[in-house]
C-alpha cells in the first residue's frame, strides 16, 4: 500500500441529509476502484459510526473509522487522521487529503505519486473539474456529464501533462514531509474551519526554504471532480470560527508568514488585510 487516503466526513441534517448522502456515495462508489482505496474517515456527523458503517459495507472500501459524529472542525479531524496513520502505518509513504464531494477515476493518485517520486515537492495537488465546469487552476471549461460513469472519462479525457502552480484538494502528501512539518497545529488553528490550509503552505514553504521560492502546484495528468460545494459555509457561527482561526493563523507564523501567503496565492488581499488589522494592535 502507497498510499492513504483521509476524509473528515459530514453529513448534515435536514434539507441537505440527501444531497450529502448522493455525494458520499458517489465518492465511496468511485474511489473505491483504485488499488490503493483505504480511507481513514474522522466521523463528523449526523450519521452515528454505526450508520456510517453500514453504509460504507455497500462498497469494496476498507476503512477505519474515528470520531464520534461530533463536529471538531477540518484541522482537529484532518490531524487525527495524520497521527493514526503515522501510529499505524509507518510504511505508507503518501498521504492524501480528500472530500465527500469528490468522484476519482481509478489510480487517480498514480501520477501525482511519480511526480512526487521524482522530485523535491512536498505535495501535489491533481487538477479538478468543478460543479460549475471549471477546470482548476487553469480557468478551462467543460459541460458537466449527467451520470458518474461519463463525468469520469470526461476526467480521464481531459488529463494533460502539465504541471500548474496553483493549490486546490485533493491533496497529496509525502508523508515524511507532512509529519515533518506537524501537520495542523490545532493549539493554534482552534476554530472548526478557515485559514487551514494555509497554515500548511506556509509551513512548507519554510521547509523548502524561502530561498527557493516555493509555490503548491498542480499535476494535470490527475483529474478529479470537486464540486467544491463549500458545504461547511452553510454552518452556524462559521465567521466566528474564521476570526479565530485567522487569529491562531498570525500567532503561529507572525507578519511575515501573511506577507508570504499573500506571495503564494498571488496578491490575495484577505492575508494584506489580516496584517493591517493586527499591526493596528500593536
Amino acid at each position: 500500500m502507497k498510499i492513504i487516503h483521509t476524509m473528515p466526513l459530514l453529513i448534515r441534517g435536514d434539507s441537505s441529509y440527501n444531497e450529502d448522502l448522493r455525494m458520499a456515495k458517489n465518492c465511496f462508489e468511485s474511489l473505491q476502484s483504485s488499488d490503493d482505496n483505504f480511507v481513514v474517515i474522522y466521523n463528523q456527523g449526523c450519521l452515528s459510526n454505526d450508520e456510517l458503517n453500514h453504509l460504507l459495507s455497500s462498497f469494496q472500501l476498507p476503512s477505519v473509522i474515528l470520531g464520534n459524529g461530533t463536529n471538531v472542525g477540518i484541522a482537529k479531524a484532518r490531524q487525527t487522521c495524520f497521527e493514526y496513520i503515522w501510529n499505524h502505518f509507518k510504511e505508507v509513504h503518501y498521504i492524501s487529503e480528500i472530500h465527500v464531494d469528490m468522484v476519482f477515476p481509478r489510480n487517480w493518485y498514480e501520477p501525482l505519486l511519480d511526480l512526487l517520486e521524482n522530485s523535491d515537492e512536498p505535495m501535489i495537488s491533481p487538477g479538478i473539474l468543478t460543479q460549475y465546469g471549471e477546470l482548476q487552476p487553469i480557468g478551462n471549461s467543460a459541460i458537466i456529464p449527467e451520470t458518474i460513469e461519463e463525468l469520469i472519462k470526461l476526467l480521464e479525457d481531459s488529463a494533460r501533462n502539465e504541471v500548474h502552480e496553483g493549490f486546490v484538494h485533493p491533496v497529496v502528501h509525502k508523508a515524511n514531509a507532512l509529519r515533518e512539518i506537524g501537520g495542523y497545529d490545532t493549539r493554534f488553528i482552534k476554530g472548526k474551519q478557515g485559514y487551514e490550509d494555509d497554515s500548511l503552505l506556509v509551513g512548507y514553504l519554510y521547509y523548502m526554504g524561502t530561498r527557493t521560492n516555493w509555490r503548491p502546484k498542480c499535476y494535470l495528468k490527475s483529474l478529479v471532480y470537486h464540486a467544491t460545494m463549500a458545504q461547511r459555509m452553510s454552518l452556524p457561527d462559521k465567521h466566528l470560527d474564521f476570526d479565530l482561526n485567522g487569529v491562531g493563523l498570525f500567532f503561529q507564523h507572525g507578519a511575515h508568514g501573511l506577507k508570504q501567503l499573500s506571495k503564494i496565492h498571488k496578491n490575495a488581499t484577505t492575508f494584506d488585510l489580516l496584517l493591517e488589522k493586527f499591526s493596528q494592535i500593536l
